[in-house]
């Protein structure tokens, strides 16, 4: 998301004529106890320090990355942090991003406009209005997953993105709000959680949180090379058939690769 006036903190609590609660297809199974996980760094990328990351996906074997404020659409590369390839979208404040396999989904922050993106280099193929706002999305099992900083996640058919079922995030009983960039995978939705070092590890099914991962090494590694109070976390890619984990932040100059260690079970 974006740098936020405070009082728009209560206009995200609010779910007036949202769907109906309903659970979404199978994934995972509720008698799994939550596990507290350490994102541990294996590998150090150069990053943009002037990117305000609000999506980071894996897509048709290369990186892209959505940047906000007067954002854009980009292609990166690991071994440099200049990107290889953007489109500007200075009129909008674009968010997250997600990947069907085929086309690139970008939402907006309160624009309300879904940009679809196909072909290389990306290029628009449609925009599709919705309500609401946007801050993370991703793409699981034939449906776009949606955060809005509530502790909703909404999943939408990507063709109209008309939303079909949501789910309340809760962990051990008690709502998550602010959840940011999600990032789909198979045990489950990853989600960076706005101004927290903690990625949220979510069932699908029932919005519960399966592991609470601790990332403030990530934070500690650049915190003498930023200096806004909104570079933080944020920026979440597995990669497909490697199942490399990359993590980086907003502002940050550096993108992260991780292993997840543990876990430690808790009661």
């Amino acid at each position: 998301m974006r740098r936020l006036p405070w009082s728009l903190s209560l206009s995200l609590l609010c779910l007036a004529c949202a769907p109906t609660q309903r659970q979404t297809p199978d994934a995972g199974t509720p008698e799994v106890k939550l596990q507290r996980l350490v994102a541990n760094i294996v590998h150090t990328y150069p990053h943009d320090p002037t990117a305000f990351t609000q999506g980071l996906q894996f897509h048709q074997g290369q990186l892209y990355e959505s940047t906000g404020e007067k954002g854009d659409l980009r292609r990166i590369s690991l071994e440099q942090a200049e990107p290889l390839w953007k489109q500007p979208l200075p009129d909008v404040f674009p968010e997250g991003l997600a990947s069907d396999g085929q086309r690139l989904y970008q939402l907006t922050w309160q624009d309300e406009t879904l940009f679809v993106w196909n072909g290389a280099p990306p290029a628009q193929e449609k925009q599709v209005e919705y309500e609401g706002e946007g801050w993370g999305l991703c793409y699981w099992q034939g449906q776009l997953v949606r955060s809005d900083g509530t502790s909703t996640l909404r999943f939408h058919d990507p063709k109209d993105f008309r939303v079909k079922s949501q789910v309340q995030v809760t962990l051990q009983g008690t709502p998550q709000e602010m959840l940011n960039e999600l990032e789909c995978a198979e045990d489950g939705v990853y989600a960076n959680v706005w101004h927290s070092n903690n990625i949220l590890k979510i069932d699908y099914a029932t919005g519960r949180v399966l592991a609470v991962i601790d990332a403030s090494a990530l934070a500690r590694a650049v915190s003498g090379r930023v200096r806004s109070y909104e570079a933080v976390l944020n920026g979440i890619a597995l990669e497909p058939g490697t199942g490399r984990l990359f993590l980086t932040g907003k502002l940050w100059p550096d993108l992260f690769e991780v292993t997840l260690v543990g876990p430690a079970a808790t009661p």
